[in-house]
């Protein structure tokens, strides 16, 4: 695919029409496989309660009239500060390397700095280095590990089992 012009590209707020659109793209990239933590958490509602609850925080990077990246996300107003927590963001691989992420993500500070947000928050995998470098890239802090436990009920050996 040939570059991607400032013409072809456009970054706008979450509607209603993009909902399936980003549910498939997300459904997509968010695979066990890829991404095990995402995917236990991506599903339709996913989407939907982000456009029911605050739509003009999250964004869609469109080219053509087809979504080609998305973020959404929301504000977090805990007194005396406001926080933009960046809970998912996404480009469709055919896109990579254009600098759609890197538009989506200015849109979205661009929004945090008009609503008075004072920190912008996001997580990632550990593992994945390309995000990490990105968002360092964007100016994030050094990150914090968090750790993540799993058990999985269909393999768990009960407790009184084990004696």
């Amino acid at each position: 695919m040939g570059k991607t012009n400032e013409k072809t590209l456009k970054v706008r707020s979450l509607t209603i029409d993009d909902l399936a659109p980003v549910y498939h793209l997300g459904e997509k990239i968010f695979t066990l496989q890829s991404f095990p933590n995402l995917y236990r958490v991506w599903d339709e509602y996913e989407v939907v309660n982000f456009y029911t609850n605050d739509p003009e925080s999250s964004f869609v990077a469109e080219i053509n009239g087809n979504i080609a990246g998305f973020i959404l996300s929301y504000i977090v107003n805990k007194s005396p500060k406001k926080y933009g927590y960046l809970v998912w963001m996404c480009v469709d691989p055919e896109f990579e390397s254009k600098g759609i992420a890197s538009k989506l993500f200015d849109e979205f500070k661009k929004y945090m700095l008009e609503n008075d947000v004072k920190v912008l928050l996001v997580d990632t995998e550990a593992d994945n280095k390309k995000a990490l470098r990105f968002f360092m890239k964007k100016g994030f802090a050094k990150p914090n590990e968090q750790i993540y436990l799993t058990l999985n009920l269909d393999e768990a050996v009960p407790d009184n089992d084990k004696q």
